[in-house]
C-alpha cells in the first residue's frame, strides 16, 4: 500500500517536471504582443530617421538652389559693375590726378563739340589710370606718365581757339556756386521776413528786437552782395554760350541758368511788384464776380498788373537778353566814368562782331 502511494507520487513529479520543461521550451503567450510591439517601434523609428534625414538633405538642395539663383540674378544685374581696378592703374597723386582729370574732360570736350584733334592724338595708357579712393592700393606716377601727361595736356589747349577756350573754361565752374547762390537767396529772404515780423511783434524786448532787426538788416546787406558776386560769374558762364548752341546735357550750365532766372525774377521785381501782386489776387476774385463785359478802370489795371506779374517768367526765360542789357549798362557807366576797356577786350569784341 505504501509502495503504491510512493510510486504514484513519483509519477506525479515526473509529470510535473515534463511540463515545466515544455513550458520553459516556449514562449510565454503574455510576452509576446509586447515583443511584436518593440519590433514595430523599433521599424517606426527608423522609418522617421530615414525620412527626416531624406528632409534635411531635400531643404539642403533646395537651399543651395535657392542661393544659386540668387547668385546668378546678381551676376547679371551687376554685370555692367566697374571690376576691381588693378593696383598699378591706380594712382595716389593728388596733383596728378587733378591734371589728368582736366585732361580727360577737355578731351571729352573736344571731341563733344566736334573739334578736329590733333593728328595721330590718343592718350593711350593715361586712359587706364585712375585716381585712388580711401583705402585702396594705388603708387606714385612716373617720370614717363608725368611727362606724357604734360605734353598732350599742352598740345589739346594749344589747339584750342579763343571761343572754345571760354566755353571750356565756363563748363569747368565750381558745382557749389549755384547751391551758394540759392542758400544766399534763402538767408536774404529769411532775413528780411524776420526784419518786417519783428517789426510788428514784440518777441524779447524793444532793445533786443532793434539789435535783432540790425543784425537781419546785415545779414541781408551781405547776401544781397555775395548774390550779385554770384550772379557776376554766373554772367560770364552764361555769356560764352548763345541760346542756339546751349548745351543742354551739361547739368552745370542748366542749374547755373536756372538760378540766374530766379535771381533776376526776385530782385528785379521784388522793389515795386509785391504791392501790384496783392493787388493782382483783389483783382482776380473780383473779376471772377463782375459780368459787366465794358472794361473798366479796374480792368484796365488788372491788365496792367497781370503784365507785370509776367515779367518775372520773361527775365528767367530771356536770361541772354538780360545779361546783354546789363553789360551794356555796366560798359556805358564804365565810359561814363572813364574807364576804356583793354585792347584784347576791344580785339576780342570786335572778332565777335
Amino acid at each position: 500500500m505504501a509502495g503504491d502511494i510512493k510510486d504514484a507520487a513519483d509519477s506525479k513529479a515526473a509529470d510535473k517536471t515534463k511540463l515545466d520543461t515544455r513550458l520553459s521550451g516556449q514562449p510565454r503567450q503574455g510576452h509576446q504582443p509586447s515583443t511584436e510591439k518593440n519590433i514595430a517601434g523599433q521599424e517606426t523609428g527608423e522609418l522617421t530617421d530615414a525620412s527626416a534625414t531624406n528632409e534635411s538633405t531635400g531643404f539642403r538642395s533646395d537651399f543651395k538652389q535657392a542661393t544659386g539663383k540668387i547668385k546668378d540674378m546678381a551676376t547679371l544685374m551687376f554685370a555692367d559693375a566697374d571690376p576691381p581696378s588693378d593696383p598699378q592703374n591706380m594712382i595716389k597723386d593728388e596733383k596728378f590726378n587733378e591734371d589728368l582729370n582736366t585732361l580727360t574732360s577737355l578731351h571729352s570736350f573736344l571731341i563733344r563739340e566736334a573739334t578736329s584733334l590733333p593728328e595721330n592724338f590718343k592718350l593711350g595708357r593715361l586712359n587706364r589710370l585712375k585716381a585712388a579712393g580711401p583705402g585702396q592700393k594705388g603708387r606714385a606716377p612716373d617720370q614717363g606718365e608725368w611727362e606724357a601727361l604734360e605734353e598732350k595736356t599742352q598740345v589739346l589747349f594749344a589747339h584750342l581757339s579763343d571761343a572754345d577756350r571760354k566755353s571750356y573754361l565756363a563748363s569747368q565752374m565750381p558745382n557749389f556756386l549755384p547751391r551758394l547762390a540759392v542758400w544766399l537767396v534763402v538767408v536774404s529772404i529769411g532775413s528780411m521776413i524776420l526784419s518786417v515780423f519783428m517789426a510788428e511783434v514784440t518777441l524779447l524786448s524793444k532793445g533786443l528786437d532793434g539789435a535783432l532787426m540790425v543784425l537781419f538788416f546785415l545779414l541781408w546787406l551781405m547776401s544781397l552782395g555775395a548774390i550779385g558776386s554770384a550772379a557776376f560769374i554766373g554772367f560770364n558762364a552764361i555769356a560764352v554760350t548763345s541760346d542756339i548752341t546751349f548745351d543742354i546735357s551739361d547739368s552745370r550750365l542748366i542749374v547755373q541758368r536756372i538760378v540766374l532766372g530766379a535771381l533776376f525774377a526776385l530782385f528785379f521785381t521784388l522793389p515795386f511788384g509785391f504791392h501790384e501782386f496783392l493787388a493782382f489776387v483783389k483783382s482776380l476774385s473780383a473779376a471772377a464776380l463782375n459780368k459787366t463785359t465794358v472794361p473798366t478802370k479796374s480792368e484796365v489795371a488788372f491788365t496792367n498788373q497781370s503784365m507785370l506779374l509776367i515779367m518775372p517768367f520773361v527775365l528767367g526765360y530771356s536770361t541772354s537778353l538780360v545779361i546783354l542789357i546789363l553789360n551794356r549798362i555796366i560798359s556805358s557807366a564804365s565810359t561814363l566814368f572813364g574807364a576804356h576797356e583793354t585792347p584784347a577786350k576791344a580785339k576780342a569784341r570786335s572778332k565777335s562782331a
